[in-house]
């Protein structure tokens, strides 16, 4: 993990520092209205669920970035970013990660014949 691009290493931080705990209060919330016999239609709004939709945020943030690494080994507003400012096209990104990932294999190849 220690080898992604800091930009993707960032993303993985947050989700896993942010989302678990997110998740254990909106259970923990949940566990509450029912032990506290409230009607759950008095809380079924907007500013209830807020904890789900911060971790489905985080988890397509951290799902584009992991898919943008594995195709392109850059982060996806990195990729993005180099394309809108014409530094690099689509199929150099894309070349980039073929070489990277071909480059992964001779290095696997060469530490099995050692």
């Amino acid at each position: 993990m220690k080898k992604l691009p800091g930009e993707v290493y960032f993303f993985v931080v947050s989700w896993l520092a942010i989302a678990p705990a997110v998740g254990v209060y909106f259970a923990a919330s949940i566990i509450y209205v029912k032990v506290k016999h409230i009607d759950p239609s008095e809380i079924g709004d907007f500013a209830f669920l807020w904890p789900v939709m911060v971790i489905s945020f985080l988890t397509l943030f951290l799902v584009m970035q992991l898919a943008a690494y594995s195709k392109f080994r850059t982060g996806f507003f990195s990729a993005w970013l180099e394309m809108v400012f014409g530094e690099i096209t689509a199929e150099a990104l894309y070349e980039r990660g073929r070489q990277a990932r071909l480059d992964k294999q001779e290095f696997r190849k060469s530490d099995e014949k050692r």
